[in-house]
């Protein structure tokens, strides 16, 4: 939980006390890779702090995945309209990998927002890292070439690309698996 505490604490300076009432809660959970932690369609009521391990969120239409977003080592993942609305997951999130997680259900992270103004703030600071990513993202998906947008994954998402299918990037990225193919071979 170290690598977790420390993310937390660079995110934003969370006290001691209300860093012990977080971590206090959680449980550690280890889960093979190919496991579903949310599933689309589902309310789930868990929040998960990856330690060790790569989850993918994937959003499935007519039998079509694509996916939306990658989660690793000091990330949290969750079903975003059940941690914010109480209601289902338009998403799907699997691990890639074995995982090690600490769990926390979303009741207990409200709670906690609630009780620790600093926990709050950090949950605040987090979800506004990872909305400019997103938006970073999807602006890419609209103004940049596929071999910029390939770029700009390896500079966010160091080692990511060596740890996952190639299909889940080209996903991810918003082109054929064979526009990857080739824009990896001409790196």
């Amino acid at each position: 939980m170290d690598n977790i505490v420390r993310s937390i604490r660079q995110t934003y300076p969370v006290s001691d006390k209300a860093l012990a009432a977080l971590t206090s809660r959680m449980r550690c959970v280890e889960v093979p890779r190919g496991v579903t932690l949310v599933r689309s369609g589902d309310v789930s009521h868990e929040v998960y702090f990856i330690e060790r391990g790569i989850t993918r969120s994937v959003f499935h239409h007519d039998g079509v995945e694509t996916t939306t977003w990658f989660s690793m080592e000091v990330d949290v993942t969750f079903g975003m309209d059940s941690l914010y609305y109480n209601s289902r997951s338009v998403e799907s999130v699997e691990t890639l990998e074995p995982c090690t997680l600490f769990a926390i259900k979303a009741s207990e992270l409200d709670d906690l927002y609630l009780r620790h103004i600093d926990i709050a703030n950090w949950g605040r600071v987090l979800h506004q890292n990872v909305n400019k990513v997103l938006s970073h993202a999807f602006a890419g998906r609209l103004q940049l070439t596929p071999a910029e947008r390939y770029e700009q994954f390896l500079k966010k998402f160091p080692g990511l690309a060596n740890r996952v299918k190639l299909r889940y990037v080209a996903d991810f990225l918003g082109i054929s698996i064979y526009t990857l193919s080739r824009i990896r071979a001409n790196i």
